[in-house]
Protein backbone atom coordinates (compact mmCIF):
# COMPACT_ATOMS: atom_id res chain seq x y z
CA UNK A 1 0.00 0.00 0.00
CA UNK A 2 1.40 3.46 -0.73
CA UNK A 3 2.59 5.61 1.93
CA UNK A 4 -0.28 7.82 0.88
CA UNK A 5 -3.26 5.76 1.12
CA UNK A 6 -5.07 6.71 4.77
CA UNK A 7 -7.03 3.88 5.65
CA UNK A 8 -10.31 4.17 6.90
CA UNK A 9 -12.56 1.81 8.90
CA UNK A 10 -16.36 1.61 8.30
CA UNK A 11 -18.95 0.85 11.55
CA UNK A 12 -21.99 1.47 9.41
CA UNK A 13 -25.31 0.25 10.22
CA UNK A 14 -26.89 0.53 6.88
CA UNK A 15 -26.07 -2.00 4.27
CA UNK A 16 -26.81 0.40 1.40
CA UNK A 17 -24.87 3.58 2.98
CA UNK A 18 -21.97 1.12 4.07
CA UNK A 19 -21.71 0.37 -0.15
CA UNK A 20 -21.90 3.50 -1.19
CA UNK A 21 -19.47 4.77 1.03
CA UNK A 22 -16.73 1.86 0.27
CA UNK A 23 -17.43 2.52 -3.37
CA UNK A 24 -16.48 5.98 -2.73
CA UNK A 25 -13.48 5.69 -0.91
CA UNK A 26 -11.72 2.91 -3.31
CA UNK A 27 -13.41 4.30 -6.51
CA UNK A 28 -9.94 6.49 -6.31
CA UNK A 29 -6.56 5.77 -5.30
CA UNK A 30 -5.64 7.06 -2.06
CA UNK A 31 -8.18 5.63 0.69
CA UNK A 32 -8.36 1.43 1.73
CA UNK A 33 -11.37 0.85 3.77
CA UNK A 34 -10.14 -1.74 6.39
CA UNK A 35 -12.49 -4.02 8.10
CA UNK A 36 -12.48 -3.67 11.59
CA UNK A 37 -10.86 -7.20 12.34
CA UNK A 38 -8.17 -7.17 9.86
CA UNK A 39 -5.57 -6.05 12.49
CA UNK A 40 -5.11 -2.80 10.50
CA UNK A 41 -5.65 0.06 12.93
CA UNK A 42 -7.73 2.95 10.85
CA UNK A 43 -6.93 6.85 10.78
CA UNK A 44 -10.15 7.81 10.62
CA UNK A 45 -13.22 5.93 11.61
CA UNK A 46 -16.59 6.62 9.16
CA UNK A 47 -19.92 5.41 10.79
CA UNK A 48 -23.73 6.19 10.89
CA UNK A 49 -24.26 5.64 15.12
CA UNK A 50 -23.14 8.11 18.12
CA UNK A 51 -22.59 5.16 20.20
CA UNK A 52 -19.74 4.40 17.96
CA UNK A 53 -17.75 7.48 19.20
CA UNK A 54 -18.00 5.78 22.61
CA UNK A 55 -15.58 3.04 21.58
CA UNK A 56 -11.83 2.14 21.47
CA UNK A 57 -11.63 3.06 17.28
CA UNK A 58 -13.18 6.64 18.58
CA UNK A 59 -10.01 6.35 21.07
CA UNK A 60 -7.85 5.47 18.43
CA UNK A 61 -8.73 7.96 15.37
CA UNK A 62 -10.76 10.61 14.78
CA UNK A 63 -14.27 10.15 13.88
CA UNK A 64 -16.48 10.96 11.04
CA UNK A 65 -20.75 10.88 11.48
CA UNK A 66 -22.48 10.53 8.87
CA UNK A 67 -26.07 11.93 9.67
CA UNK A 68 -29.40 14.24 9.11
CA UNK A 69 -29.84 17.52 10.21
CA UNK A 70 -31.92 16.37 14.02
CA UNK A 71 -28.64 14.25 14.88
CA UNK A 72 -25.88 16.85 13.75
CA UNK A 73 -25.53 18.79 16.98
CA UNK A 74 -25.72 15.98 19.23
CA UNK A 75 -23.10 13.64 17.33
CA UNK A 76 -20.60 16.99 17.55
CA UNK A 77 -21.35 17.32 21.32
CA UNK A 78 -20.65 13.51 21.50
CA UNK A 79 -17.19 14.27 20.23
CA UNK A 80 -17.18 13.42 16.20
CA UNK A 81 -14.31 15.31 14.21
CA UNK A 82 -16.94 15.72 11.42
CA UNK A 83 -20.40 15.58 10.76
CA UNK A 84 -21.46 14.68 7.69
CA UNK A 85 -25.06 14.35 5.84
CA UNK A 86 -25.86 10.77 4.37
CA UNK A 87 -25.96 12.06 1.19
CA UNK A 88 -22.29 13.09 1.00
CA UNK A 89 -21.03 12.97 -2.26
CA UNK A 90 -17.40 11.46 -2.85
CA UNK A 91 -15.14 14.99 -3.44
CA UNK A 92 -16.38 15.90 -0.09
CA UNK A 93 -15.96 12.42 1.81
CA UNK A 94 -12.31 12.64 0.93
CA UNK A 95 -11.72 16.43 1.60
CA UNK A 96 -13.28 15.67 5.68
CA UNK A 97 -11.15 12.54 5.98
CA UNK A 98 -7.92 14.32 4.77
CA UNK A 99 -8.98 17.20 6.92
CA UNK A 100 -9.88 14.62 9.84
CA UNK A 101 -6.59 13.25 9.89
CA UNK A 102 -5.16 16.68 10.11
CA UNK A 103 -7.39 17.59 13.15
CA UNK A 104 -9.38 19.92 11.60
CA UNK A 105 -13.90 19.47 12.23
CA UNK A 106 -16.05 19.55 9.20
CA UNK A 107 -19.38 19.99 9.27
CA UNK A 108 -21.62 19.62 5.92
CA UNK A 109 -22.81 23.02 4.99
CA UNK A 110 -26.67 22.22 5.15
CA UNK A 111 -26.04 21.71 8.88
CA UNK A 112 -23.86 24.56 9.45
CA UNK A 113 -27.33 27.20 9.68
CA UNK A 114 -29.21 24.93 11.70
CA UNK A 115 -25.99 24.38 14.11
CA UNK A 116 -24.94 27.87 13.81
CA UNK A 117 -28.40 29.14 15.36
CA UNK A 118 -27.95 27.19 18.06
CA UNK A 119 -24.84 28.56 19.16
CA UNK A 120 -26.39 32.28 18.56
CA UNK A 121 -29.29 31.54 20.52
CA UNK A 122 -26.72 29.95 23.54
CA UNK A 123 -28.72 26.61 22.75
CA UNK A 124 -25.79 24.61 22.67
CA UNK A 125 -23.86 23.85 25.62
CA UNK A 126 -20.23 23.61 26.36
CA UNK A 127 -17.01 25.16 24.98
CA UNK A 128 -18.88 28.31 22.99
CA UNK A 129 -20.99 29.18 26.60
CA UNK A 130 -17.38 30.79 27.62
CA UNK A 131 -16.75 32.85 24.39
CA UNK A 132 -19.23 36.30 24.05
CA UNK A 133 -20.13 36.88 20.27
CA UNK A 134 -17.29 39.47 19.73
CA UNK A 135 -14.50 36.81 20.99
CA UNK A 136 -15.89 34.32 18.41
CA UNK A 137 -15.51 37.31 15.57
CA UNK A 138 -12.46 37.51 16.76
CA UNK A 139 -11.39 34.32 16.91
CA UNK A 140 -12.99 33.71 13.31
CA UNK A 141 -10.44 36.29 12.05
CA UNK A 142 -7.69 34.78 13.61
CA UNK A 143 -8.42 31.77 11.84
CA UNK A 144 -7.99 33.73 8.68
CA UNK A 145 -5.03 34.45 9.85
CA UNK A 146 -5.58 38.42 10.60
CA UNK A 147 -3.12 40.33 12.78
CA UNK A 148 -4.66 42.21 15.82
CA UNK A 149 -4.11 45.67 13.42
CA UNK A 150 -6.29 44.35 11.09
CA UNK A 151 -8.42 42.50 13.39
CA UNK A 152 -9.07 46.21 15.08
CA UNK A 153 -9.78 47.14 11.56
CA UNK A 154 -12.62 44.79 10.74
CA UNK A 155 -14.04 44.94 13.59
CA UNK A 156 -13.61 48.82 14.44
CA UNK A 157 -11.93 48.40 17.62
CA UNK A 158 -8.21 49.50 18.70
CA UNK A 159 -5.26 47.51 18.28
CA UNK A 160 -5.17 47.26 21.64
CA UNK A 161 -8.49 46.01 22.27
CA UNK A 162 -7.82 43.60 19.36
CA UNK A 163 -5.03 42.17 21.33
CA UNK A 164 -7.05 42.15 24.57
CA UNK A 165 -9.47 39.79 23.43
CA UNK A 166 -6.52 37.23 21.44
CA UNK A 167 -5.08 36.81 25.02
CA UNK A 168 -8.63 36.45 26.51
CA UNK A 169 -9.74 34.39 23.80
CA UNK A 170 -6.04 31.88 24.60
CA UNK A 171 -6.69 32.09 27.80
CA UNK A 172 -10.08 30.76 27.99
CA UNK A 173 -9.40 27.92 25.33
CA UNK A 174 -6.34 27.13 27.49
CA UNK A 175 -3.63 27.84 24.59
CA UNK A 176 -0.62 28.91 24.34
CA UNK A 177 -0.86 31.46 21.37
CA UNK A 178 -2.77 32.62 18.37
CA UNK A 179 -1.93 29.50 16.86
CA UNK A 180 -2.32 27.10 19.17
CA UNK A 181 -6.31 28.70 19.97
CA UNK A 182 -7.34 28.36 15.99
CA UNK A 183 -6.49 24.67 16.49
CA UNK A 184 -8.18 23.83 19.64
CA UNK A 185 -11.19 26.20 18.31
CA UNK A 186 -11.31 24.00 15.56
CA UNK A 187 -10.68 20.77 17.54
CA UNK A 188 -13.72 21.83 20.14
CA UNK A 189 -16.07 22.22 16.40
CA UNK A 190 -15.47 26.37 17.17
CA UNK A 191 -14.63 26.93 13.70
CA UNK A 192 -15.67 25.17 10.79
CA UNK A 193 -13.30 24.41 7.83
Amino acid sequence: MPKSTLTVELAIGDPDLAERIRDMLTARPGFAVAPAADGRKPEVLVTDGIAELQGEAAQAAPVLVLTDAAAAADALDAGATAVLSVDIGDRALRAAIRAAVLGLTTLSGEFRDRIGAGHAEGEVDGPTADLTSRELQVLQLLAEGASNKAIARRLGITPHTAKFHVATIAGKLGATGRTDAVARAMRLGLLMV
